[in-house]
């Protein structure tokens, strides 16, 4: 059995007849009535009735053009993969990204990515805290998007640019307190949720608010908002993600006096300056670029 054997069969096929089989594939009928009896003698049953103008398939051929169809689109398929792996581009594209910086974009130059780059497996990894730098660190991901101070270039060698601001506000629900602005002795009586941190070096439990407080940790902030919506303690969450519970009332945000309740500050594509960026991965890097939010 050969592939242009099975294309031939599922031309005849899908024309109806070998005269029209023969002008579509550029052949003489002879060779493909020929090339069908060959196929039909190596596996020893008709595939084809040829009892009337238009061809038939048997029952046998009816299940063997069902396997061809699958097998021809296998092969298109393989032919695309290998000009694309050949003109240079990646099989696969790791993402990281930080819960701070809006999924829909993500999403957006994901799709444009997938639509230019069909044959390219793309791994995405939603992160919270500091957790796309560390996998980049550790060379789990290709590209990160993390909030970004400028200290950050001392622990490793990166190329990065922004692409937007975030704000991380300190937030509860309202039952909790009185007013927003509760002294550290009334948040020490509830518990602080927090995110767990990163292995980075400088992401470490010091960088607690408040000494001796009950924490309760979690691995991701949308863990975290449900947590907070629940009533089960205060901490600090992006702005954007409690935007509509702000709206209606079921989150409030905390200004105590003697604490820091909010954080601002850049979201940064990053990658690793010892690698060079693949077709695709460049084009992802130039994406997010123009997605530009409201630098200030």
């Amino acid at each position: 059995m050969t592939l242009d054997q099975i294309r031939t069969l599922c031309c005849i096929v899908e024309t109806g007849t070998l005269k029209q089989a023969a002008e579509q594939l550029h052949k003489t009928q002879p060779a493909l009535s020929m090339a069908l009896k060959k196929l039909e003698s190596e596996y020893g049953f008709e595939i084809l009735n040829r009892d009337s103008y238009r061809v038939s398939l048997t029952e046998e051929g009816k299940l063997f053009y069902r396997k061809s169809k699958d097998l021809i689109r296998s092969a298109s398929q393989l032919n695309s993969l290998g000009k694309h792996l050949g003109a240079g581009c990646e099989s696969k594209i790791r993402l990281g990204y930080e819960s701070t910086y809006p999924a829909p974009i993500v999403m957006q130059v994901l799709k444009k990515c997938q639509s230019e780059f069909p044959n390219t497996e793309f791994q995405i990894i939603g992160s919270s805290r500091f957790g796309p730098l560390d996998l980049l660190k550790k060379n789990k991901v290709d590209i990160a998007i993390s909030p970004w101070w400028p200290t950050f270039y001392g622990i490793g060698d990166f190329d990065s640019f922004a692409i937007s601001n975030f704000r991380i506000v300190l937030a509860a629900a309202p039952h909790l307190f009185t007013n927003n602005k509760p002294s550290v002795d009334e948040l020490k009586s509830n518990v602080n949720l927090v995110v767990e941190h990163s292995d980075l070096s400088f992401d470490t439990e010091e960088l607690t608010i408040i000494k001796g407080c009950r924490k309760w940790t979690t691995l991701d902030t949308q863990s975290l908002k449900q947590m907070l919506l629940a009533g089960l303690g205060w901490g600090y969450i992006p702005e954007g993600m409690i935007i509509e519970e702000l709206k209606l009332g079921t989150l409030m945000t905390l200004e105590p006096e003697e604490l820091e309740y909010s954080i601002e500050g850049e979201i940064r594509m990053v990658r690793r300056q010892e690698f060079t960026l693949g077709p695709v991965a460049a084009v992802m890097w130039e994406e997010f670029n123009k997605h530009n939010l409201g630098l200030t």
